[in-house]
């Protein structure tokens, strides 16, 4: 025979279902991921990051630079959160490489000279390091609010289709 159930029984069964289907279940899952801090959110190696999108992506007195932007915490967590062990793995690497050329105590001529040394590399081997470091600051910068409003001529409200507009040289529409 069924249980009567009360007024007062059915409101706390109704409020514990309620409760618990507000619960996210990630909690669940938290033991499968890393332990301990992001490794690339770290201070070595976001003060590192920061140096190369600014190379990469200087400021310029027109925009600001990709450093201005926090590109370095975009490429970051991108990489932590997104990418495949084998290629995360591939740009600690890459990046632990330049912690031990003492990229950071360089000159900025060296600097510069080095990441362009890379950056030939890097075309010739599609699967270089570099080359997924310079496409996530260029997506980091062009996605972020200084890089649409700043670095780029962004018209949120467009006005009606110009198919043949002489270029004078100025910045790229978005």
């Amino acid at each position: 025979m069924m249980e009567k159930i009360n007024r007062r029984k059915a409101m706390t069964l109704i409020a514990k279902w309620s409760a618990a289907s507000c619960i996210p279940f990630s909690w669940l899952l938290e033991s499968c991921q890393q332990n301990g801090p992001s490794t690339l959110l770290s201070e070595d190696y976001q003060l590192l990051l920061s140096t190369v999108v600014d190379i990469i992506m200087p400021k310029t007195s027109e925009s600001p630079g990709a450093k201005e932007a926090y590109v370095q915490y975009f490429v970051a967590l991108i990489v932590e959160d997104c990418y495949e062990e084998e290629d995360r793995n591939k740009i600690v690497i890459g990046l632990n490489q330049l912690l031990d050329q003492k990229f950071l105590k360089l000159s900025e001529e060296e600097q510069f000279n080095l990441l362009n040394k890379l950056d030939q590399e890097a075309n010739d081997d599609p699967s270089h390091y570099f080359k997924d470091l310079k496409s996530l600051t260029q997506w980091g910068y062009f996605s972020s609010e200084l890089g649409i409003t700043q670095g780029l001529r962004y018209n949120p409200i467009p006005g009606y289709y110009k198919g043949c507009v002489p270029y004078k040289g100025e910045i790229a529409w978005y």
